[in-house]
């Protein structure tokens, strides 16, 4: 498996500093049950043992790389450990405009895009990708504490990585004109359309013309 870049090895054991072993491990373990993934197969989709994803889920001290490959292994962005905290007594999550906050979806362990911990112009988003960043993604805030649903918005200004998760994923096209591809199927959609798939089978999103400009999705994801 690649070497992480040590930024992102910073930022994650920035967390684990923050936060605690205990509930890094714990974070994950709830995630991992939500998306219905085996300890086995994150071990395996991670390059490591069995007994690696139990001690880290058990809160033993661990290394920041080995939280990042799970991470990545899980399709799971680090930032979005802080915000996987039980409020049980809540019954909705709110997202408000004052909590946008961008990193690229490409870059599962990276900090917020041009290291700005707040919400972005769409001026200041093309800078980032003009710097080296992928795809823009806003990390939805509004996510029931032991939901399933995962909701995000992604900025396409070229085409992104090919992915695959488990679960489902509904993608809604907020502005452009978007293509996607699914296994070997390659569909086009326009503003207001939508497409609902099984996100296992491997998945690009790419502006339709990218010189009309970034096209913007709502991408709802479940985990499991």
């Amino acid at each position: 498996m690649q070497r992480p870049p040590p930024d992102a090895l910073a930022r994650t054991k920035t967390l684990l500093d923050t936060l605690g072993s205990a509930v890094v491990g714990d974070r994950l373990r709830r995630a991992r049950i939500r998306m219905g993934l085996s300890i086995r197969s994150v071990a395996d989709d991670a390059g490591l043992s069995k007994t690696s994803i139990v001690r880290l889920e058990a809160g033993a001290a661990v290394r920041a790389s080995t939280v990042l490959r799970v991470c990545e292994a899980m399709g799971l962005h680090v930032n979005r450990l802080a915000d996987l905290s039980d409020d049980a007594g809540r019954p909705f999550a709110l997202h408000r405009a004052e909590d946008d906050r961008w990193v690229d979806m490409a870059d599962a362990g990276g900090g917020h895009l041009l290291g700005l911990d707040r919400p972005l112009s769409q001026e200041e988003r093309a800078r980032a990708v003009a710097e080296g960043a992928r795809v823009p993604l806003c990390l939805v805030r509004s996510r029931l504490a032991g939901g399933r649903v995962l909701p995000s918005v992604l900025e396409l200004y070229g085409p992104s990585t090919l992915r695959s998760h488990q679960g489902e994923e509904f993608v809604y096209v907020l502005s452009g004109r978007l293509r996607i591809e699914i296994g070997d199927q390659a569909i086009e959609l326009a503003e207001g359309e939508s497409v609902t798939f099984w996100s296992a089978e491997p998945h690009r999103y790419a502006p339709a013309d990218p010189s009309d400009g970034p096209t913007r999705v709502l991408s709802v994801r479940t985990e499991g």
